[in-house]
């Protein structure tokens, strides 16, 4: 009886096995479902609300500038603008006596003196200021005619007025001009003639241009009778620029020597003439042009020629209405701020005034003396 109990026990619970659910089984499963189901559309809602505020709040980062990422930014392409320099090196005085002093360029108030630079000039302008504005140099006094053919130069330190022998106590220099790194001279050396002539003394010369540091240097001939004036060695220090008399009493042209495979002066190539006057003064812009002053005569007035030396042509002429002598004539590093020292106007009071180029006119500086000579 036991096994037929147990084997009727189990068919019952087959049966119940296989019995549909009940429907409140299947309510509960349904509302499982939609649980589910609506705690997934809920995970898609939260991850559009985390994704659409992601982009907003990273959005509102970027526009709070306190918190915004450092975006690197390009410097300006070309050169900087050229701002003119704030003070210049003049030489001032009465008469023969010159001081050296720095001057503010926008006011002419003298800033402060250099010491120990009272002197008597033998020529309007005397001083050769170094291409870094920190020295000065002025001919070393030699007593006797045969000095004026051996003679040497001063260096000045232009901020406490220390001197010493320019160039390492280099003798014999005339005429002199830096290249703009301050390492290479041009001069016009001179010594005294093997026989001298009673009646005038004259010295030999020649072109010479000399490495300072490593004192190698090379020389250029001029010819018997001939003449050079006015050195300037352009920055790079591979062209020269003077005035060229080839013989005496002859015209004095202005005269563009290469360094490179030339040994005489009268190489090279003249530059062409403009105006009615020879040039007077020029400095080099840059390696590749020159501002140079003239003058044209009806009526009188100072012209300022601008050459390319590569072409060697004329590119500009700028008629500077300033009919006055002038003293000086310097252009700054960058090349583009242009700085002149010239006799007073016919009504002016003041014998040797100082002008800036500004929008092609001169602004005269308003320094209260006389300015002879102005660099910067």
């Amino acid at each position: 009886m036991r096994e037929e109990e147990l084997r009727s026990r189990l068919q019952a619970l087959a049966v119940a096995g296989r019995v549909a659910p009940e429907p409140t089984a299947i309510g509960a499963v349904r509302r499982r479902a939609r649980r589910k189901l609506q705690g997934a559309t809920a995970l898609v809602l939260v991850a559009l609300v985390v994704a659409v505020g992601g982009v907003r709040l990273a959005t509102e980062v970027a526009d709070r500038p306190s918190i915004a990422p450092v975006v690197p930014v390009a410097p300006p392409s070309g050169p900087p603008a050229a701002v003119a320099p704030a003070t210049f090196v003049g030489q001032v005085g009465d008469g023969s006596s010159r001081r050296t002093v720095i001057i503010d360029a926008s006011t002419g108030r003298v800033l402060r003196q250099v010491p120990g630079t009272d002197r008597q000039a033998d020529h309007v302008a005397d001083a050769v200021v170094g291409p870094d504005l920190r020295s000065l140099y002025l001919p070393a006094a030699g007593p006797g005619a045969a000095s004026s053919c051996d003679g040497g130069w001063t260096q000045v330190d232009l901020t406490t007025g220390a001197r010493r022998p320019a160039f390492g106590g280099l003798t014999g220099v005339g005429e002199l001009s830096l290249s703009a790194d301050g390492r290479t001279l041009a001069y016009l050396h001179t010594s005294a003639p093997s026989a001298m002539d009673r009646t005038q003394f004259q010295c030999h010369t020649e072109l010479v241009v000399r490495e300072l540091a490593s004192e190698r240097q090379r020389v250029w001939t001029i010819p018997s009778g001939g003449s050079v004036q006015g050195l300037q060695l352009s920055p790079d220090a591979t062209r020269l620029v003077y005035l060229l008399a080839r013989t005496p009493g002859g015209d004095r042209l202005l005269h563009l020597l290469p360094l490179a495979g030339t040994t005489s002066v009268v190489e090279g190539h003249d530059l062409p003439a403009a105006g009615d006057c020879p040039m007077s003064m020029w400095r080099f812009l840059d390696d590749r042009q020159l501002l140079a002053l003239g003058c044209v005569t009806e009526p009188f007035d100072n012209l300022l020629v601008r050459f390319d030396l590569e072409t060697r042509r004329v590119l500009s002429t700028l008629p500077l209405g300033l009919p006055v002598e002038p003293f000086s004539l310097d252009v700054d590093r960058s090349g583009r701020q242009v700085l002149l020292a010239a006799a007073g106007k016919p009504n002016d009071q003041r014998p040797a005034t100082v002008y800036l180029l500004r929008d092609d006119r001169p602004q005269r500086v308003p320094f209260a003396g006389d300015c002879w000579q102005a660099d910067w």
